[in-house]
């Protein structure tokens, strides 16, 4: 087994300034080229935490929150589930993920620390202790014991596939079904007699879960499917590790604790916990003691990757590291196009960061183009890059010549796709309409709003301008593969994820291209008004080159890596391109 951690870190404590709440941070790790998603909090002996079906680690956060101050606490991402990425079988089994498990915890180093998890995810923990005798103490909440075999009909029934489809049909789809999951059970039963007796959510609640439902998206029914068709019984009378099997009153499965062979297996020990918070709080502490300390976790770098920053995270997203001069490529307010660089550019390292406030990247306090260049140092800095080559498309544009003239020491080579000009009128009613706060609408809403957002900014600039004067004519990105994520990073921060935007919007006219040094690229197209300042930025640089972009990315790819390539007469105004652009 090939494993290895990623974590960028600058910062080691795991508490704000003395006295302020613990900070739950996020990581990776890759077995075998798979990445595993987690979060982590706290310092002190170690607790690992799983979840239940379609959930994520972001079940734990207030968990977490609460126990850092005795534990360091690790919360996993299921395979398929939160960020981590799916198992390479279409149909996986409860064994198979706790071989996947196994091998996370392993490349942790958490293979002995006391391990929690519940409903799905104590299936998982389970096999992997009947078959490893690992962790030193399992903690099982809420353990499904059926008393008969799975119904392979109600099984297909109650996975329904998640499927996505361009037209974005999907998200009524699955919004209705999460909708009837808080009714009731089966939720595609609803009748009366099927009506759970259970508490309302909160729209907090329900927004957190539809988060982890779309973002396990067609990996959905893998763990949960799984689970319904394992039976327990087999390894629950194997297990030797010392075992505890618990569950609250109001819990779905409290009656599964009736079937646990405790009196044929001494390593078993069940709990039967009131319906209180704070005694279920109480409880998990207790019964978490006393596990192994944790050394620090190793720095090294892969695919994803997060970089503590002083005011919290930022994600990056990399390809084939350590190919050549890095090239960073910025994007705001999504990376729906960056992403697209990126994979143009196989041939050598490249450095997509969610910029903060977007998606898994922590908002600035006080967001500012000149915030976000201090940010884009401190995290090149952390992934250990002093000089890099830079693209940036759209609204991220004058963030990256603002970098380029800040930072000139960093920045070989610049390519701006897409120069913003904007009169203060204009400046202003963009800035206010670009990025509105997405409220939680229960009907589901919400999720069309972001859902066309994103197409219409594919077919007009911007996107809530549909005149004539307004339309593309680049190729626009409308495949819901390509969509869905960035719904998503927007649904993780629906208030923040235009900060970015917004700071290089309301920069002034005369500061948004500052004068720099840089050999730079820029792109233009006459009959696009993305690019209506193409011409007069081009005009202010002295090493500047214009060149018409060419509609689809791919193509504009190759223009640019012509640029970069080239070798360049700094010695005239204009740069001399020694090699074809187009």
């Amino acid at each position: 087994m090939a494993a290895k951690l990623e974590k960028c870190e600058l910062m080691t404590a795991n508490t704000a300034v003395s006295g302020a709440m613990p900070i739950v941070r996020k990581g990776y790790v890759t077995v075998d080229g798979r990445l595993v998603h987690y979060r982590y909090a706290g310092a002190g002996p170690a607790l690992v935490m799983l979840h239940d079906s379609p959930r994520s680690s972001r079940l734990h956060i207030a968990t977490m929150t609460r126990l850092a101050a005795q534990f360091r606490v690790f919360a996993l991402d299921t395979p398929g589930y939160g960020g981590s990425a799916p198992l390479p079988d279409a149909v996986p089994t409860i064994a198979e993920f706790g071989v996947a498990l196994e091998q996370a915890l392993e490349a942790m180093g958490l293979s002995y620390a006391p391990l929690y998890a519940t409903h799905t995810s104590a299936k998982i923990a389970l096999d992997y202790a009947a078959r490893t005798n690992k962790p030193s103490r399992l903690i099982l909440d809420g353990l499904s014991i059926p008393l008969r075999a799975p119904d392979a009909d109600f099984i297909a029934a109650y996975m329904r596939p998640f499927e996505l489809d361009d037209a974005g049909a999907y998200l009524a789809r699955e919004w209705t079904r999460l909708r009837d999951m808080l009714r009731w059970f089966p939720w595609f039963s609803q009748t009366p007699p099927n009506r759970m007796a259970i508490d309302a959510r909160s729209d907090a609640w329900i927004a957190d879960y539809a988060i982890d439902l779309l973002s396990a998206g067609p990996s959905y029914s893998s763990a949960y499917a799984a689970a319904m068709r394992y039976d327990p019984m087999p390894a629950l009378q194997a297990v030797r590790c010392p075992t505890v099997i618990a569950a609250r009153t109001d819990d779905v499965l409290y009656a599964s604790l009736d079937r646990v062979p405790a009196d044929a297996n001494s390593a078993l020990t069940v709990v039967r916990l009131p319906a209180d918070d704070r005694a279920w709080y109480d409880w998990l502490a207790e019964a978490a003691a006393g596990g192994p300390d944790v050394a620090p976790l190793s720095q090294l770098h892969g695919k994803a990757c997060y970089v503590d920053l002083p005011y919290g995270q930022m994600l990056v997203h990399r390809g084939n590291v350590g190919g050549g001069r890095p090239l960073l490529i910025l994007e705001a307010p999504t990376t729906l196009h960056a992403r697209r660089w990126q994979a143009a550019f196989v041939d050598r390292e490249t450095i997509v960061p969610e910029l903060p406030g977007y998606g898994d990247s922590d908002a600035l306090p006080a967001p500012s183009v000149d915030a976000l260049v201090e940010a884009i140092g401190v995290m090149l800095d952390g992934l250990g890059h002093e000089r890099v080559d830079v693209v940036a498309t759209g609204f991220a544009t004058p963030i990256a010549a603002a970098f380029a003239a800040a930072r000139t020491d960093r920045v070989g080579s610049l390519v701006l796709d897409g120069c913003l000009g904007l009169d203060d009128e204009r400046r202003a009613e963009i800035a206010a309409a670009i990025c509105p706060a997405i409220e939680h609408d229960r009907a589901g809403a919400h999720l069309h709003r972001i859902w066309h957002m994103l197409r219409d900014g594919e077919a007009q600039w911007p996107w809530f301008d549909d005149a004539p004067t307004a339309h593309r004519a680049l190729s626009p990105t409308l495949h819901a593969e390509a969509l869905h994520p960035e719904l998503l990073a927007i649904l993780k921060q629906p208030e923040r994820y235009g900060d970015a935007t917004r700071a290089a919007i309301k920069r002034r006219g005369d500061a948004r291209y500052p004068v720099q040094p840089r050999p730079t690229l820029v792109f233009t197209r006459d009959d696009d008004p993305a690019y209506s300042a193409a011409s007069a930025v081009a005009a202010t640089l002295p090493h500047a080159r214009m060149v018409e972009r060419a509609p689809e990315i791919a193509a504009a790819a190759e223009q640019a890596r012509a640029f970069l390539d080239a070798p360049v007469d700094r010695s005239a105004a204009n740069i001399s391109i020694k090699a074809s652009a187009a």
